[in-house]
C-alpha cells in the first residue's frame, strides 16, 4: 500500500482543489452575449476580462457540509483574437493567457500566477448577417502551463492538457432580440504529477447555456444566461472518488454597452442555484473589448 501523502491533506481537499482548478478559467471559456456573431474579416480584438468569484458554503452530495469554505478567486485574464476565414468560413484563432490568485480558507491553502493558457479557433458553417442567424463550432486545448505543485491541493495549474469543443447557435429575433443556444464538452487528459506518485484523471465535463439579449441603447444591451454543468467525475489511480461528480446550475445577468466603435463595457453577476459538489459562489466580472 502506498504512503499517500494525501492523508495530510484528507481526500476532501484534494477533491475541493480538484473542482475548483477550472473555476477561474470558466469566465473566459464560457459564451457571452452575441460571441457567436463573428466580426469582420481582418478585424482583431484584445478582450481583459477583471473577474471576482466568492464563496461559503461547501455542498456534497447536495447538502451542505460546511459554512466556512471562505473561497476567494481573483482574475485577469487576456484574450486577443483575430477573425479571418479558413475553408471558406469565417473563422477566430485566439489565445487566452489568465492570471489567478485563489484561496480556500477552509483548507489553508493559496495558489496564485499564471493559469493554463488556452488556444484555439471557431469555425462559422452558418454565418447569414441579413438573416441575422449564425452557428459556430469550436475547439480549444488547454496547455498545462499554470503554476503547479504536486503537494498541494489547491493550484491554479491542472497539470494536463484538455481538450474542449463548443457549438453556438444565435438568431436574431425581432427588434434587437437574439436568442443563443450553446453546447460544449471537455475532455481532460491525466494529471500523473500528484504527491506519492499518483494519478488524478476524470470524466468528461458537459455544459449547456442558453442566453437572451435585448438592445435596450443604441450599442447596449442586457442580457441573461443560464447554465448547466454535469460530469466530471475525479478519480485517483483509477479507483472514482465519491461525491466528486459535477452538477451545478448558474445565473448570469449582464449590461454590455459599446462606447462607438472604440471599446465595449461589460459587466456581469453570476450566482449559483445550486451545487451538488463543491463551493457555491458568485461573483461579479468586468470585461473590456477594444477592436483594432
Amino acid at each position: 500500500m502506498k504512503n499517500n501523502n494525501y492523508k495530510a491533506l484528507s481526500v476532501s481537499a484534494l477533491l475541493c482543489g480538484s473542482l475548483l482548478s477550472g473555476q477561474a478559467f470558466a469566465i473566459a471559456e464560457t459564451v457571452h452575449p452575441r460571441d457567436y456573431i463573428p466580426a469582420p474579416k481582418g478585424v482583431n480584438l484584445s478582450v481583459t476580462y477583471l473577474q471576482s468569484v466568492s464563496g461559503d458554503d461547501f455542498n456534497v452530495d447536495g447538502d451542505t457540509v460546511s459554512n466556512d469554505a471562505d473561497l476567494q478567486v481573483n482574475a485577469v485574464i487576456q484574450r486577443f483574437i483575430h477573425y479571418t476565414e479558413l475553408f471558406g468560413m469565417p473563422a477566430d484563432p485566439q489565445i487566452i493567457i489568465p492570471v489567478v490568485d485563489q484561496d480556500v480558507g477552509i483548507q489553508g491553502e493559496q495558489s496564485s500566477g499564471i493559469g493554463d493558457i488556452f488556444i484555439g479557433s471557431t469555425l462559422w458553417p452558418i454565418a447569414n448577417n441579413d438573416n441575422k442567424e449564425w452557428l459556430g463550432l469550436s475547439s480549444f486545448v488547454y496547455l498545462p502551463t499554470g503554476e503547479y505543485e504536486s503537494d498541494k491541493a489547491v493550484n491554479v495549474g491542472a497539470n494536463r492538457w484538455t481538450l474542449v469543443f463548443q457549438g453556438g447557435y444565435t438568431k436574431g429575433l425581432s427588434d434587437g432580440l437574439y436568442m443563443e443556444l450553446i453546447g460544449e464538452v471537455e475532455i481532460y487528459g491525466d494529471n500523473n504529477d500528484l504527491a506519492a506518485g499518483d494519478s488524478l484523471g476524470r470524466d468528461n465535463m458537459y455544459r449547456m447555456s442558453a442566453i437572451v439579449s435585448q438592445d435596450v441603447t443604441q450599442g447596449g444591451y442586457v442580457w441573461g444566461r443560464y447554465s448547466k454543468q454535469k460530469g466530471g467525475e475525479v478519480d485517483i489511480d483509477g479507483v472514482d472518488q465519491a461525491n466528486s461528480d459535477v452538477d451545478t446550475d448558474t445565473l448570469t445577468l449582464g449590461y454590455s454597452q459599446w462606447i462607438g466603435k472604440r471599446f465595449q463595457l461589460q459587466g456581469e453577476y453570476s450566482q449559483d442555484l445550486s451545487v451538488k459538489n463543491g463551493i457555491e459562489t458568485d461573483g461579479i466580472t468586468l470585461r473590456v473589448a477594444i477592436p483594432f
